[in-house]
């Protein structure tokens, strides 16, 4: 287990989706285009622990596996207001 000290964790995720052709012809089809990812991370731990915690937590979610083999994913991390 991975103890990580935090006074402020913060995740938006916007995921972008198509949608093509006709409902009423039967031919309406949809998926996933694209992932991103911010997370906003207030810590006293360094940030290669940080990294690792993310790398972690991306991994071990179903639904982001599920997407990053299919479709580009970006993960922007800032730590204490500065990019990561």
């Amino acid at each position: 287990m991975l103890h990580i000290e935090y006074t402020k964790a913060r995740v938006k995720q916007t995921a972008r989706f198509y949608r093509d052709g006709s409902a009423l012809a039967g031919t309406l089809t949809g998926g996933p285009v694209g992932l991103e990812s911010n997370l906003d991370i207030e810590s006293s731990e360094p940030p290669d622990k940080i990294q690792h915690l993310v790398k972690m937590a991306e991994s071990s979610c179903f639904a982001m596996q599920s997407m990053i083999q299919n479709v580009e994913t970006t993960t922007v991390i800032t730590l204490n207001g500065n990019p990561l």
